[in-house]
């Protein structure tokens, strides 16, 4: 026996669209007939307490390590092409690091409805062990090939066996603050983003690299033993008291621990793609992801390439620490914000932003004539702020148009589809950099400008589409 609760549409229909944002309906066959009525039941959320923080702490340790290194490829990226793989050209160098991001986000196809399926135990224990294993066997290779491997290969599939989960199962615990709460965990690759490198500069010079890797692969695992400590999901649904004359019978009521929904194939979610709103979406995440890639792999080899009086090898490698701090900001406080004025108002003002700096500052100070450490520095730092939130942003955008028990499942299809362009957009930036001599960067800094344009007309889109062209809407 159930008891039913009231849900938004049992309100007048002013304060029922003022009660929670527009959602794009869930598919019709997932829905069991037999439990219909049960499934109007209202899921809650704690939004805070000391249970919830400590997900996100957990959330924030496993992003830390896996999260943290993806931002710090740049650094390796200049290292291995200076040093082990100096005998290969950038664009070639630069494979390990696409493979690595785009096995990062493609194995969200089937990592995402394992989670919705299994929680998040099946997936962060091996995946913490794959990724503390995955950098010591990098620390010993020497050829091309055994990057590929052991970096790209097995640290891209065990990195996203930490991602997604760690994103999707903050939605388990918050929806109104849910901006926030995936923000603040997202700083962690931030602060992960500026540790990494400033260790790996500090200490590789003294002890080589091997060492380097393996003093890292200590700290990814202990921060991977508080993530696997407090990471849970939680019944969607709480129970329910029963009535007094059900009490007197000796009859208690509850509702279902997970809504009662057939659980969907551990495959990707193509009928999405039917969705404008979703597919737009898609579009706007994967053109973050292609513009993203260029400066955290390319800034440090830029800054490289421009080194002389003004401009030293250890400044080019703080570029992207001075990045990673200032994303710091970019990644919790825009994520505040948008739980106020919307997520997908927040994400086009972001995006554009991104693009404007872009192309306002690196790509007018990217001709080889011009040698401003200054502009490197303001770009660093706007950039870092505007871009930051990529990540956490597009994660509560997705959580808006899906229903929770589904988000898993959205997410990973929603990123299996942006991977292509981590996998793309580092070689294709790289073509446009040997087709103008190799040391001229105007060319691949207005192409990643240009994604974030691109991207934040599709967010538009994809909004202008849910509010049903409502321009003053809180989305």
């Amino acid at each position: 026996m159930s008891t039913t609760l009231h849900t938004d549409s049992d309100l007048p229909t002013e304060k029922a669209e003022q009660a929670s944002p527009a959602r794009v309906p869930a598919d019709l066959d997932e829905i069991d007939p037999d439990t219909a009525e049960d499934d109007k039941e209202v899921a809650t959320y704690p939004e805070g307490g000391l249970r919830a923080w400590l997900v996100v702490f957990g959330s924030w340790c496993c992003m830390f390590s896996c999260f943290g290194i993806w931002n710090s490829i740049g650094v390796l990226q200049a290292w291995l092409a200076s040093h082990q793989l100096a005998h290969y050209s950038q664009g070639t160098v630069s494979w390990i690091f696409s493979i690595y991001s785009f096995l990062f986000f493609f194995c969200g196809v089937q990592i995402g409805p394992v989670f919705d399926r299994f929680g998040v135990a099946p997936l962060i224990i091996p995946g913490a062990i794959g990724l503390v294993t995955s950098i010591v066997l990098t620390s010993f290779c020497k050829e091309f090939y055994q990057f590929v491997l052991a970096f790209s290969v097995l640290g891209g599939v065990t990195g996203s066996m930490l991602f997604t989960p760690a994103i999707a199962v903050l939605g388990y615990w918050f929806e109104k603050r849910r901006g926030l709460a995936i923000g603040v965990a997202c700083t962690a690759g931030s602060v992960g983003g500026v540790v990494y490198p400033i260790l790996f500069r500090s200490v590789a010079p003294r002890i080589g690299f091997g060492w380097t890797l393996r003093i890292i692969g200590l700290i990814c695992g202990v921060f991977m033993l508080c993530a696997v400590a407090f990471l849970k999901t939680r019944p969607l649904v709480e129970p329910v008291e029963p009535a007094e004359d059900e009490k007197s019978l000796g009859i208690t009521t509850t509702k279902s621990d997970k809504p009662k929904v057939r659980p969907r194939s551990a495959a990707i979610d193509l009928s999405a793609f039917k969705e404008p709103v979703f597919a737009f979406t898609a579009v706007g995440v994967y053109m973050i992801e292609w513009g993203l890639m260029i400066p955290l792999t390319y800034l440090t080899s830029y800054a490289l390439s421009k080194a002389g009086t003004t401009i030293t090898e250890s400044f080019a490698y703080q570029l992207i620490c001075i990045m990673n701090g200032a994303s710091f900001f970019g990644r919790w406080l825009p994520g505040w914000i948008a739980d106020k004025m919307g997520r997908y108002n927040m994400i086009i003002i972001t995006t554009f932003m991104s693009s404007v700096v872009t192309l306002c500052v690196w790509t007018t100070t990217a001709a080889p004539s011009v040698e401003s450490p200054a502009a490197m520095i303001v770009y660093a730092v706007l950039f870092g702020i505007a871009s930051g939130s990529g990540v956490s942003l597009s994660a509560t955008c997705v959580a808006q148009i899906c229903r929770t028990e589904d988000y898993g499942t959205r997410y990973g299809t929603i990123y299996s589809f942006a991977s292509i362009g981590t996998l793309t957009g580092v070689p294709l930036a790289g073509a446009v950099l040997s087709a103008q001599g190799g040391n001229i960067y105007t060319g691949l800094s207005a192409f990643g400008g240009a994604c974030y344009l691109t991207a934040a007309v599709s967010f538009l889109i994809s909004r202008m589409l849910a509010t049903k062209g409502a321009v003053m809407t809180v989305f």
